[in-house]
């Protein structure tokens, strides 16, 4: 039978270098991966020439609860993180407790995404009341996000005109709240520093006591290619579960990306175990079911969603 051929697009993760060299093969397919880490996501929606690749799971969610089904999910989750780490003040700010941003005015590169629902998800986990907020959306320190905000709520304003982070300087905001540290951060005496100096304590923390380690994307597969070859769902899950899995038991042997990873890896291990990112519905129903219960709750669907609904062709795939 001839094989599908299929270009799968994913941003330059180490777990997927097995599948990358060529040491792990999806069955049945003719697989030509790219990576691309800057525009992974983007490319995915916008090349139709891309049969599957990485999405924003908050997104992709969004887009099924208002009937979009372009897309079908399989429940491989390339990218997690905390986000507690994500929010940052001006040096010689008094603020240093999320619970302290309560009514405060805070700036934020996107609406609608995974990361950044689940930074709100954190201020309301230590009581903070979103909607109490000032919200600015825009640029934080360069070009703005082209991707669609969606309808913003009362409390959100849209900024076009500066960046968020010369906002910021100019203490027309309390804080930033972006995936990455804003220019100037790394600067020895630098203008910006982190809200929470002990990010690493606070998120560990938080998993003892929720054991939630927040998901960001999935891989997806355009409709039609799946309806043409319905196999390429397990087909997939299946190389880069492989993948993942071959990339996780060499990780102490290459432990080599700071002089103390290996103690980190060790460390983290005592915390979440052996597979602290798991791939697969039933292992990650807890979580997927707090990212479909706070979209609904921060106002980014109308309607709650049932987490065990997310991959229902990926379900029947597995009972076929």
């Amino acid at each position: 039978m001839k094989k599908l051929k299929l270009k799968l697009m994913m941003k330059d993760y180490g777990h997927v270098a097995p599948l990358a060299c060529g040491d792990v093969v999806a069955e049945g397919i003719d697989l030509q991966l790219e990576r691309d880490s800057p525009n992974a996501l983007d490319r995915t929606l916008s090349d139709a020439s891309i049969g599957a690749g990485e999405l924003s799971l908050s997104r992709h969610l969004s887009r099924l609860a208002q009937g979009d089904h372009s897309f079908v999910g399989i429940p491989v989750f390339p990218s997690r993180s905390f986000r507690h780490r994500c929010f940052f003040v001006r040096r010689g700010s008094k603020l240093d407790r999320l619970d302290q941003l309560q009514g405060k005015r805070i700036g934020c590169n996107e609406w609608p995404a995974t990361g950044n629902t689940w930074s709100r998800a954190a201020l309301r986990d230590v009581g903070v009341r979103i909607e109490d907020i000032q919200w600015s959306v825009g640029s934080i320190d360069g070009a703005p996000s082209s991707r669609p905000q969606g309808k913003l709520p009362p409390h959100v304003t849209a900024v076009n005109d500066k960046t968020l982070l010369s906002m910021l300087l100019a203490d027309e905001l309390d804080a930033l709240m972006c995936p990455t540290p804003p220019q100037g951060f790394y600067v020895d005496g630098g203008p910006v520093i982190r809200l929470l100096r002990n990010f690493r304590e606070t998120e560990m923390d938080y998993y003892r006591r929720t054991e939630i380690f927040p998901i960001f994307h999935i891989v997806g597969v355009r409709r039609e290619v799946y309806e043409e070859h319905p196999g390429v769902l397990r087909s997939l899950f299946n190389a880069l579960n492989t993948a993942k899995l071959r990339w996780q038991q060499n990780r102490k042997q290459l432990a080599d990306l700071t002089p103390w990873t290996l103690a980190e890896i060790e460390d983290t291990n005592v915390l979440f175990g052996e597979d602290w990112s798991p791939y697969g519905i039933e292992k990650n129903l807890k979580v997927l079911q707090m990212l479909c219960d706070e979209q609904l709750a921060q106002g980014l669907v109308s309607q709650r969603q049932d987490a065990r609904k997310t991959f229902p062709e990926f379900e029947s795939s597995l009972a076929s």
